[in-house]
């Protein structure tokens, strides 16, 4: 521990089990613990909450907004005044402002700093109710919160209005990661290739991702049906666990591909089989700022990427912007993953490219210990 003097951080948001915001915190937390902060998890997931993160600090499950607005307020309400005895600092990870409950609360429960911290970018896809509620977020936060972070200037826009981001206590904060993890190694490739009984001149198309609405598994089931029937060694790895899981189990099997397709679920080791793909396609309708995004770049793996993403999201050599407004991009995608096929069944230039991916994201900051160092430096201020 480097300070003799400890300092309770609460911190506030919508954990469910490794969505991106309990992977950002699960990264970087516990760097903070070491650097002398003690952490107090209140959570307000409606499903999967991410228990884990006790393991970190205190862990508080408020009652869940499905059991009853009226039970969840209290249990908000219950859990932030018996925060409040422990620190007069409260950072809330968010993905919307149309739940701006935890802000009056928190305001009601007097906390002093009240650190608004946006992880999403979802302009353009509510419902009018939705939209108005989250605009009348943003005027809250403007008034009671006093810090404003985001992962990009896309989740900034969404979150706040101009002069919000003009305020001194406005920053960007990028989803760093530890980099050097998720660099390419030839031999771990050869293992999970082995694992999955996967023919090392296969072609592997990877995606990793929460089975929702916003990562377009049907767009991506679509091209990859197309680039399957041009090139018929080749397989499409889905990772991750959701709601719309059996939904796509039932596409993938209607478009005729079940046994070019791999659905493995919640893994640990995702650092490892991400040394298998060759492509990483990633249509998302929209993000923040993609953790899985960033790990395969530093994989220097060719990483098809949604137009409609935040402009940080492109910043290395391997990151390919595409558009998917309709069925002629979904044909443009085909192409693109047809153009990588060849290259990528010889993989001796990925190490490379995952060196100098690694070097560029250093550079501009995606790495773990600038992150760290960002959100510490936020704390003590």
């Amino acid at each position: 521990m480097k300070n003799t003097k400890s300092k309770t951080i609460i911190v506030l948001g919508s954990f469910n089990t490794n969505n991106g915001i309990t992977t950002f915190v699960k990264n970087n937390y516990m760097s903070l613990v070491e650097e002398g902060f003690k952490f107090e998890f209140i959570n307000i997931a409606n499903s999967a909450p991410a228990t884990e993160l006790a393991e970190i600090g205190k862990y508080i499950q408020v009652v869940q907004l499905k059991l009853g607005i009226l039970k969840h307020i209290a249990g908000l309400k219950s859990a932030l005044k018996q925060a409040r005895q422990h620190s007069t600092i409260i950072h809330m990870h968010l993905d919307s402002l149309h739940n701006f409950i935890p802000i009056v609360l928190a305001k009601a429960a007097g906390f002093k700093r009240i650190i608004i911290h946006a992880h999403s970018d979802q302009r353009g896809q509510y419902s009018f109710a939705k939209n108005t509620a989250h605009v009348l977020g943003m005027w809250i936060t403007s008034l009671l919160a006093t810090d404003y972070l985001a992962c990009s200037q896309n989740a900034a826009d969404f979150f706040y209005s101009r002069g919000t981001q003009k305020k001194p206590t406005f920053k960007i904060i990028v989803n760093g990661v530890e980099l050097d993890n998720f660099r390419y190694d030839a031999s771990k490739n050869i293992q999970v290739r082995k694992q999955f009984e996967i023919p090392p001149n296969t072609v592997v198309i990877g995606h990793c991702g929460r089975f929702a609405r916003q990562k377009n598994h049907p767009f991506l089931i679509k091209s990859f049906k197309i680039f399957h029937d041009k090139v018929p060694n080749s397989v499409l790895l889905l990772v991750g666990n959701g709601e719309h899981f059996e939904k796509i189990k039932h596409l993938v099997a209607s478009a005729g591909i079940k046994d070019s397709v791999r659905f493995l679920g919640y893994i640990k080791n995702v650092a490892e089989v991400q040394n298998a793909f060759d492509i990483f396609a990633f249509p998302s309708l929209y993000e923040g700022l993609s953790l899985s995004l960033i790990e395969n770049l530093a994989n220097g793996t060719e990483c098809l990427i949604s137009e409609n993403q935040s402009p940080e999201s492109f910043q290395a050599p391997t990151a390919h912007k595409m558009a998917i407004a309709d069925e002629i991009s979904v044909n443009q995608w085909a192409e693109k993953m047809l153009s990588f096929s060849d290259a990528t069944t010889d993989r001796s230039l990925k190490e490379m490219k995952s060196q100098t991916n690694i070097d560029v994201l250093k550079a501009k900051g995606f790495d773990k210990k600038t992150t760290v160092a960002s959100l510490k430096k936020v704390y003590e201020n």
